[in-house]
């Protein structure tokens, strides 16, 4: 199969993105960021020849699997991997206790709603975003500029279809390039058949990373439903939380911006979505979930033996989520198809 970027002559070549990215702002560094969704698998594949390492953000929100996955991946792909942790951003955010810089104390909000999206997204993901700008730019100048790959496409949403392929976090030094920006939803489905990526269970369970559930943006009452049945042990903690919430007499103290009655919380249809949160535009345009289907096999998967895509030959079948054992070889950055294994 050829690249995707290769069949339309209008739009930009990844490898020529993130060059024009590079020429323009000359990092010091550059991270692809990675949440373990199917988007970020095909970004850190297509453009691994470009980045220094896998950027991760722990929002101490995720479900079962996802961190487990992101580390198996990046072992697989030979890639350096860098956490950052959020730590109790969440519960903070919920309850109060944060420290502002004046030394007085935050008072909690309840569960965010879509109006106060944009303060989980702050505190949960790009707090996280600065830090990891600010470590990679030791013993450079103040002016040296940190290059982040991110997995934005204009066809996700209307919001996005106005994004453009590089961009500059607002009065910090760190550089957005979206290498995939032209890229459609079948582009992405093709080449994640073709190179046979890994799919995470949060992925294929949920379509969506599942790396952040602060419900700001959620359909509450499917997704709830949706959580309680695939992640019973997670969700209770979250009803652990909904209830500290409601015991401090806090009003939106039901998780993704409720009231005990079911009122959410003000709705603001316009509400800035983070450059990191892959689901979220989707999420504001849709009333509901979609209902989850039953997984799909990739083709080597059909039997129980596991028939290869092209050449018939048997191979041993692989679990969804389960990585391959064999390091991804590192290939020139012009390759684009992925050499069969004998």
């Amino acid at each position: 199969m050829s690249d995707p970027s290769n069949t339309n002559t209008t739009r930009e070549d990844p490898d020529q993105v993130v060059a024009r990215a590079k020429a323009e702002h000359k990092p010091v560094a550059t991270w692809c960021l990675f949440s373990g969704g199917n988007d970020s698998t095909v970004l850190a594949h297509r453009c691994r020849e470009h980045y220094d390492g896998l950027a991760f953000i722990d929002t101490g929100t995720a479900v079962p699997g996802v961190a487990e996955f992101v580390a198996d991946f990046a072992q697989w792909i030979g890639k350096p991997l860098r956490v950052m942790h959020a730590g109790d951003a969440f519960r903070k955010l919920v309850l109060g206790g944060s420290v502002r810089r004046n030394g007085t104390v935050e008072e909690g909000i309840g569960f965010p709603g879509p109006a106060m999206h944009s303060r989980s997204y702050r505190a949960l993901k790009e707090s996280q975003i600065k830090a990891l700008l600010r470590e990679s730019k030791v013993g450079h100048s103040r002016r040296a500029r940190v290059l982040f790959l991110s997995g934005i496409r204009r066809a996700e949403s209307r919001r996005r279809s106005q994004r453009v392929p590089i961009d500059r976090l607002g009065g910090t030094a760190a550089v957005f390039a979206n290498p995939l920006i032209d890229w459609t939803g079948e582009d992405m489905r093709r080449y994640r058949s073709e190179h046979e990526l890994p799919e995470s269970d949060a992925a294929a369970l949920m379509h969506r990373s599942g790396e952040c559930n602060c419900g700001a943006f959620a359909s509450a009452a499917a997704e709830r439903a949706t959580l309680k049945l695939l992640y019973p042990e997670f969700f209770s903690s979250i009803e652990t939380l909904e209830a500290e919430a409601e015991a401090a007499g806090l009003q939106w103290c039901r998780w993704g911006g409720y009231d005990r009655d079911g009122q959410r919380a003000t709705d603001t249809k316009r509400q800035s979505v983070g450059l990191l949160c892959e689901s979220c535009d989707s999420r504001q345009h849709a009333p509901a979930l979609p209902r989850v289907r039953p997984l799909r096999r990739p083709a080597c998967e059909q039997t129980t033996q596991g028939v290869g895509v092209a050449s018939g030959e048997r191979k041993p079948a692989r679990r969804r989520g389960e990585l391959p054992s064999a390091p991804l070889p590192m290939l020139p950055a012009g390759h684009t198809k992925r050499e069969r294994r004998p």
